[in-house]
Formats: structure tokens, C-alpha cells, sequence
């Protein structure tokens, strides 16, 4: 009798047991987020390419020798960029190598705020040195420099080289790759130029818009 007792009082135990284990819950996952911006400022860059340097070759007074120079620009610029172009001799463009104090006239220096921003540019006449745009993939102001689509047009417009920066091309507009702006340089001179091989440098400048 005494050993019946002690094994239903075991089994009680086993069951409580049992029933506690089966109330423990599991619980869920906890979630938290938190964003982060990433932020950059792309700088501009902008790079100008004009090629060699231009031989005009021998020239007899009273017959215009002319060539020409394409400008490369390339830039990340949203706004485009500005092309500009001065003489670096405070005198004139070309002088004689041998005599710098005799030099070649220049036509009239370009001037783009002249006659209320029209420009100072002229269909070409008489004697000089002078400059003009012919083309671009960038902007080409035909009102600056005339209609003509290639260097020897009659319907270019020339001027003289500037001795400070002044602009020649003004594009507004961002070019995702390289563009080019052609310049045509013509000459003639008079019958008393003296003979000889004359040269001289200019300097252009690409400048990035904000």
C-alpha cells in the first residue's frame, strides 16, 4: 500500500512539470530604421585645345593668305562656357622677327559691346590682319561674325585681335561631350610692307559658367 502511494505522487510531480513548460511564449523581433542622404559636389572642369600653330605662308601684297585654327573645348559645366581671345604684344599681333619695331597693322581690335552689342566686325576690305568665327558646335554669334561656313567665305566678318581678353563665342548650355569653334585668320598687306618674315602670338581662353 505505502509503495502504490509514492508512485501516484511522482506522476502528479511529471504533469505539473509538463504544464509549466508549455506556458514560456516566445517573443518577436524588435525592428528599428534610420536613414542616411549621401551628398557631393562634382567641381567643373574644363579643358581648351587649339590645335598647332598656324603658318599663313608667303604672302604678295594685294592677294589675302588666310588659315585657320579649331578651338576644342570640353567642360562638365551645366551653364557652358565662354570662349575669349586676346594679342599678347601690347603693339601689334605680328612683328618682324628680325626688327621688332616693324610691324603688320591689325585690322580694328574686335569689340563685342560695340554698335549696342552687334559687335565691330566687318566684311573684309583692304589691307590688315584679321579674325573672324566661321563655325562652332557650340554657339556661333552669326551677328558678330557673318553667315560664311567656311574660311575663305565672303560672308565671314573679321576684326583685329584684342589686347585683353574679349569674348568671340558664348554658349549657354551644358555639352556632355567635346565642341569645337573654328577660327579663320586673313591677311594682306600693303605694297610697302617691308619684306621679311614677321610672327606674333595669341592667347585664348576657355572660361567655365557657373
Amino acid at each position: 500500500m505505502k509503495t502504490t502511494t509514492m508512485k501516484v505522487i511522482f506522476l502528479s510531480v511529471v504533469v505539473l512539470v509538463a504544464a509549466f513548460a508549455f506556458q514560456v511564449e516566445i517573443g518577436l523581433a524588435a525592428t528599428a530604421t534610420d536613414q542616411v542622404t549621401l551628398s557631393t559636389t562634382v567641381n567643373q572642369t574644363i579643358s581648351l585645345d587649339c590645335g598647332a600653330n598656324v603658318n599663313l605662308g608667303n604672302i604678295t601684297p594685294g592677294t589675302p593668305v588666310y588659315n585657320s585654327t579649331v578651338c576644342t573645348g570640353t567642360t562638365n559645366a551645366e551653364s557652358g562656357y565662354d570662349l575669349n581671345v586676346m594679342r599678347d604684344d601690347a603693339d601689334t599681333t605680328m612683328d618682324k622677327i628680325s626688327e621688332a619695331t616693324t610691324n603688320i597693322t591689325d585690322k580694328a581690335a574686335w569689340d563685342p559691346t560695340a554698335n549696342a552689342g552687334a559687335g565691330n566686325a566687318a566684311s573684309w576690305s583692304g589691307t590688315g590682319l584679321g579674325f573672324g568665327v566661321f563655325a562652332s558646335t557650340a554657339t556661333r554669334n552669326t551677328t558678330w561674325w557673318g553667315t560664311g561656313s567656311a574660311c575663305d567665305d565672303t560672308n565671314n566678318k573679321y576684326a583685329g585681335f584684342p589686347t585683353a581678353y574679349a569674348l568671340i563665342m558664348d554658349h549657354d548650355a551644358y555639352s556632355s561631350g567635346s565642341t569645337t569653334t573654328s577660327i579663320c585668320y586673313k591677311l594682306d598687306v600693303p605694297t610697302t610692307q617691308k619684306s621679311g618674315t614677321y610672327d606674333g602670338n595669341v592667347t585664348y581662353q576657355a572660361v567655365s559658367k557657373p
